[in-house]
């Protein structure tokens, strides 16, 4: 019996030995070597769930993800409540997006050390951020079928997709700026400013939002902070022909008087559509669009100003900005010819190009 205790003691010290020079190689970064200890020790000691933890651990640094699973598996099950190996697994598991599995081990642990007021604040963390991951996760579906629905033409859907992923996020800065862009299709300028500088606020370095907050600042007529917007984005963006040429042009618009509306009569109006439809026939897209922009400023709900804006974007090839319009019109007049006439052809031509 001394013998078979000699042999033992001599075990226990010759695994902690190779336990310590792993941890030693650990803190050194020498993750190989770490690895390599652990596994002398477990050698040594095949029932040492603690040389297993830490071989996972061994495993995790150097991105073999199945090995380091299958030793905290192993560890676990030759001592379940073992409190290293209870916090490996969960930060293992979190780190997979296995929130709920991590939850599962602090439950565990916790039905028997309910005193482990430690343990339990972090059940209570991972609980709350999976509630919140929950959200975001919900609010960027709603994101997404938005831009899947607005791709399709279905404004009013999308518009709905937007707005319930900003009540299941609100910090998504995404769905503010998807809203504002169907605010300013709408010609709803202002509501759409809000939306992208709330965009702007949340996420100022996503490329989209940078350039919607700029062309909002310009078309609410507020010049010196689009400039500056349209400046930072082209510092950030400079292959952006697009965005120069918009930048340029407010440059122009900036140093001249701004057009108003103010007092002017539908009657004018229909000077203005005039005018463009002569433009745009004559070729002249750019002039014609001045024109019928100024026709809509003045009265923007007449159907045949809007028909007119819907045949420049179809001869800019923009079928989709047309039938946005066309949507518009039709809601304004139902039995507008041309409007429904121009929205059949779009929709025949594309029934055609499907087939």
């Amino acid at each position: 019996m001394e013998m078979a205790l000699w042999e033992t003691d001599f075990g226990q010290q010759f695994t902690q030995n190779w336990i310590e020079r792993g941890d030693e190689a650990l803190c050194n970064g020498n993750h190989v070597e770490a690895a390599g200890c652990f596994s002398r020790a477990i050698e040594a000691d095949p029932f040492n769930a603690g040389a297993y933890t830490k071989l996972s651990g061994a495993y995790w640094a150097q991105g073999k993800t199945e090995d380091s699973l299958n030793s905290l598996l192993k560890a676990l099950e030759l001592e379940p409540g073992d409190r290293n190996t209870i916090l490996e697994c969960s930060r293992v598991f979190t780190a997979l997006g296995k929130g709920d599995f991590a939850k599962e081990v602090f439950e565990a642990y916790l039905d028997k050390n309910p005193q482990d007021a430690d343990i339990r604040s972090r059940l209570d963390a991972l609980s709350s951020r999976a509630e919140q991951d929950g959200q975001s996760d919900a609010a960027e579906f709603f994101n997404r079928q938005g831009e899947i629905q607005y791709g399709r033409g279905n404004v009013a859907h999308a518009k709905a997709c937007f707005e319930m992923a900003i009540e299941e996020n609100p910090l998504l800065g995404e769905a503010y700026n998807n809203l504002g862009v169907i605010e300013l299709e709408s010609g709803k300028t202002i509501e759409a400013l809000k939306n992208f500088l709330k965009a702007f606020e949340l996420k100022p370095e996503d490329r989209d939002i940078l350039v919607n907050s700029a062309r909002g600042l310009a078309l609410a007529a507020q010049f010196d902070a689009a400039v500056d917007v349209y400046r930072e984005y082209l510092r950030r963006f400079p292959e952006d022909s697009k965005a120069w040429e918009e930048f340029e042009a407010l440059i122009r618009r900036s140093v001249r008087p701004a057009w108003r509306p103010d007092g002017l009569s539908s009657g004018v109006a229909e000077i203005y559509r005039h005018t463009a439809e002569k433009l745009w026939r004559a070729g002249d897209l750019t002039g014609a669009s001045e024109a019928v922009e100024k026709a809509l400023r003045i009265n923007p709900e007449a159907p045949d100003s809007l028909y007119v804006l819907a045949s420049l974007h179809c001869a800019e090839g923009q079928k989709a900005k047309a039938r946005k319009v066309l949507d518009m019109a039709l809601a304004i007049d139902p039995a507008h010819a041309k409007c429904s006439e121009m929205l059949k052809t779009l929709d025949s031509a594309d029934g055609g190009q499907a087939g």
